[in-house]
């Protein structure tokens, strides 16, 4: 009986602090945030399979799981994860977000989840945030193209996955 006692506290107390704690606004889905020697090769690129659904199960699967992208993002992919609370400037993607995916392709989000990201690139040779958003490269094998250091969790196909299950929050296709 303690047991459940002491568990039914716990989640209490989460839950009053997820409630109150404060979630900073997306990254603005409008500006870039690959470098401009990159993005047209980055826009270009395209997953190596067609998202089924079999497929986005498997990205919802490792989004949920194995890559810890719901820490941030949220189990609902709504940028309101538990790890969101700690970040100081600008808060995780909200892949529900129906304007990001008008204007980001998948090859975009692909980049940006393996490379990390040093903020966005709207301003001529430099990002506007050089010491990063928050977002590290999550690729196996992969040195970040900036630089960043990473927590690597998953293969490249993996990636894919769960770019198609982001894609699929917000409606959008990988064409």
């Amino acid at each position: 009986m303690k047991k459940v006692s002491l568990f039914a506290g716990i989640l209490a107390f989460a839950f009053v602090c997820n409630a109150y704690a404060e979630i900073k606004p997306e990254h603005d889905p409008i500006k870039p945030r690959v470098p401009p020697d990159k993005i047209a090769a980055v826009k270009a690129m395209k997953p190596p399979f067609q998202a089924t659904p079999a497929i986005i199960a498997e990205g919802k699967a490792l989004f949920d799981g194995k890559a810890t992208c719901f820490m941030c993002h949220g189990n609902d992919g709504k940028g309101k994860g538990v790890g969101a609370e700690s970040l100081t400037k600008v808060g995780p993607r909200n892949f529900t977000n129906p304007q990001f995916h008008k204007v980001k392709s998948c090859g975009e989000m692909f980049w940006v989840a393996a490379n990390g990201t040093k903020g966005d690139f709207s301003k001529k040779d430099a990002p506007t945030h050089p010491q990063g958003t928050g977002m590290v490269n999550y690729l196996i094998g992969h040195n970040s193209e900036l630089g960043l250091p990473g927590t690597p969790t998953v293969t490249k196909d993996e990636l894919w996955k769960i770019v198609l299950y982001e894609r699929s929050l917000g409606g959008g296709k990988c064409e």
